[in-house]
């Protein structure tokens, strides 16, 4: 029965953290000390890190 009640409540879960995900970035990155961690950990991807770069270096 704990199965059942666990995979029900995971699903859950997951349904509505996928319903909300936007909701739930833009609280997340309205705290600065995490913004701040999340961009260093995404100029850390080369291909983020390039695509970034490349944006800015536009005319």
């Amino acid at each position: 029965m704990h199965k059942w009640s666990y995979s029900l409540l995971a699903v859950a879960a997951g349904w509505l953290a996928y319903r909300y995900r936007y909701r739930m970035v833009n609280w997340a990155l309205g705290i600065p000390p995490l913004r701040k961690q999340v961009v260093r950990w995404a100029l850390q991807i080369p291909t983020v890190r390039r695509a970034v770069v490349s944006q800015m270096m536009r005319p």
